[in-house]
């Protein structure tokens, strides 16, 4: 199992350099990934945000918006609650690294789950790794982008 967070989630729907990288790890790993509900928000506001900065992509946000709910449906990321205990051990990573609550809370089910967390966020990976070494980005991972 490896936990993924939303920078890397967002990837499978919108258009960005890394998209092609980002298909490729979803194919690869599958029905192996999880990750804390707070995913399902955060993808969406992506897209939302998207939408609402280049008006003409309004119906491809949609469209990326209901793929996204099919996708959550279909069980594609397998979603754990954000429980006191997982908030609490969230914050105390937060705090230490002086970092937003949000990614800290994908970094404290990896670390509860005793998996990797694959993100796209360097920084994130540079000032967590030092509490959590078995994060990884993206680019770490071997996987063939040509088909």
């Amino acid at each position: 199992m490896i936990v993924v967070d939303a920078s890397l989630a967002v990837k499978w729907l919108l258009w960005e350099i890394d998209t092609p990288g980002a298909l490729a790890f979803l194919k690869a790993y599958g029905r192996e990934l999880a990750a804390p509900e707070l995913i399902f928000i955060e993808v969406a506001g992506v897209i939302v945000r998207r939408g609402n900065q280049y008006k003409h992509l309004q119906p491809d946000a949609l469209r990326a918006l209901d793929k996204w709910t099919i996708a959550w449906s279909d069980h594609v990321v397998k979603h754990y609650r954000v429980t006191q205990r997982r908030l609490f051990n969230a914050s105390s990573m937060a705090l230490t690294m002086g970092h937003p609550l949000k990614d800290c809370i994908y970094l404290a089910l990896a670390k509860e789950l005793g998996v990797e967390l694959a993100t796209c966020d360097a920084k994130f990976r540079d000032k967590a790794s030092s509490l959590y070494p078995r994060i990884r980005l993206l680019v770490d991972y071997s996987l063939s982008t040509s088909e």
